[in-house]
């Protein structure tokens, strides 16, 4: 069965490579958003392994080794001898091109972290490679592959029209992933991915790659898309070996973290011990602010505490309010530096080094934002979506052009940036002053792609509530415009009256 395993595979390789030649910038484009999808979703730390099972010449394989900064082995499994010779002349120390057939004669166990692939599942032997992915991961480990969309086939711009290997193939979403279950993968997700196609260009990509991400997340034009991706977890524990991130040393012990926090007693020491352990070097102090807490919280931040001195509890009076704890929590931070965020980003922070690149690079303050083609939205309730954007619409209408994502409580500042702010909301809506009015004053400051996870049952539930979030996010959008509107008022008072004074003054006449 290998044999026959191998040349779908192939056939898949080749046509897929055919594809790809037709549209050269626009899928160097798409595959950095993949790469950069693959990073986001799995997480992968420097160190992981990763086998990509039909690499081809090594276009995606490139972007990953570059997205992944050159600090993960990658094994690429490459089937079309045609290809294999392409492959090896682009490869880079960590990457290493195999050739397909002979690999799957002898597969290893338990070798890889994670197993990726773009284009090479949808065939007659998909419960084969199945198995056999479930075999060579760890424990614990993932797979994400990239495959056309199986909901949507009669899209003009979905691959598994005229696929030669995928003839054959006539599953659907459940029944792949009925074939997954009994491969022995979990916690697997089948959705649909990417409605941009490079059919349209590079251009028109750039163009729409912000815009596309709501119509991907809209209930009922998302299954348009062209692809979707497909991921799953081998059973059991994960031992991953925790490598500092911090590698910038104009910011060791420069980094206070404010951490507003209601209610978040099973996250704090877990959450705590992961931002010391990949940016330990970084942290001046951790600081959570109880909000008035009804369960554990101020009890688990005093058992961190008693762990790192660096981590401290500010326990606030009522009223509550995710502002207020905010604007008490950057007043009492010591650190040269702000890290702003929620309790429950425990999942993204290997993504928090793009925001430490971005200040190293020399800007005075970064946001995480997370409505960008190099995003990843897991979970994201629609509604509270669409709002996002309706709200940033009238940002880009009324204040700034270029933006994308400035609400999220993802940012690191210039510590004065933050303490001089004048906070005029209670609630959520002060992360939307955090974000607006620092760009509205001129101040050097950069978006980086972050992703967003909903919280699991363990973390607790969220204290967001839509709709009065909404109207506190109207109202502070009301109160910048008012603002904006009186300054810009006295300045042309004050201009006015100088040049009053100039033409009527004695030197003049």
């Amino acid at each position: 069965m290998p044999g026959s395993l191998s040349q779908l595979i192939r056939d898949l390789e080749v046509e897929r490579e055919a594809r790809w030649r037709k549209y050269p910038k626009a899928v160097e484009l798409k595959l950095r958003w993949r790469a950069l999808f693959t990073q986001k979703y799995l997480h992968i730390l420097p160190g992981e392994t990763v086998l990509e099972i039909g690499g081809g010449s090594g276009d995606l394989t490139q972007q990953l080794d570059e997205v992944l900064r050159r600090q993960n082995p990658i094994t690429s499994l490459v089937f079309s001898p045609e290809a294999i010779a392409k492959a090896r002349a682009r490869a880079a120390p960590n990457v290493s091109f195999f050739d397909g057939p002979q690999f799957l004669q002898n597969v290893p166990a338990g070798c890889f972290d994670y197993v990726i692939g773009s284009g090479a599942l949808w065939h007659a032997q998909l419960s084969e490679l199945l198995q056999l992915i479930q075999l060579t991961l760890v424990p614990g480990g993932q797979m994400l592959f990239f495959e056309p969309n199986l909901r949507f086939p009669a899209c003009a711009c979905n691959e598994l029209r005229g696929r030669t290997a995928a003839r054959k193939f006539r599953s659907s979403p459940e029944q792949v992933l009925a074939e997954c279950e009994r491969a022995g993968l979990g916690d697997l997700q089948l959705a649909p991915h990417d409605i941009v196609s490079c059919r349209m260009g590079l251009q028109a990509m750039k163009l729409l790659q912000a815009k596309a991400i709501l119509v991907e997340h809209t209930p009922a034009l998302r299954f348009a898309c062209a692809s979707m991706y497909l991921s799953g977890r081998k059973p059991g524990p994960r031992e991953r070996s925790i490598r500092s991130l911090a590698e910038h040393s104009v910011l060791h012990r420069a980094v206070s973290v404010v951490i507003p926090a209601y209610n978040e007693a099973p996250n704090i020491r877990p959450l705590a011990e992961a931002l010391l352990a990949y940016y330990g070097d970084y942290i001046h102090e951790i600081l959570f602010v109880n909000d008035n807490s009804t369960d554990g919280t101020a009890d688990a931040v005093r058992e961190a505490a008693r762990v790192d001195s660096r981590v401290r509890l500010l326990d606030r009076k009522p009223p509550n309010g995710v502002g207020r704890a905010l604007r008490d929590g950057y007043a009492a931070a010591r650190g040269l530096y702000i890290l702003s965020m929620d309790c429950d980003f425990i999942e993204i922070l290997p993504e928090f080094r793009g925001l430490f690149d971005a200040i190293a690079r020399g800007r005075v303050g970064a946001i995480g934002s997370r409505f960008t083609h190099e995003s990843v939205l897991i979970n994201y309730p629609f509604t509270k979506m669409l709002l996002n954007r309706l709200c940033h619409a009238v940002i880009k209408l009324l204040f700034l052009e270029r933006v994308r994502d400035i609400t999220n409580n993802l940012k690191l500042y210039r510590s004065d940036i933050f303490q001089n702010l004048q906070l005029e909301s209670a609630h959520f809506s002060a992360n939307l002053e955090t974000g607006l009015k620092p760009l509205m004053a001129g101040y050097d400051i950069e978006e980086v792609p972050t992703s967003w996870i909903n919280r699991t049952p363990p973390m607790g539930t969220s204290a967001f509530q839509l709709r009065r979030v909404g109207w506190d996010y109207a109202r502070m959008l009301y109160r910048c415009w008012r603002d904006r509107r009186i300054a810009a008022a006295g300045t042309l008072q004050l201009v006015f009256r100088g040049a009053l004074r100039r033409l009527t003054s004695p030197a003049r006449r």
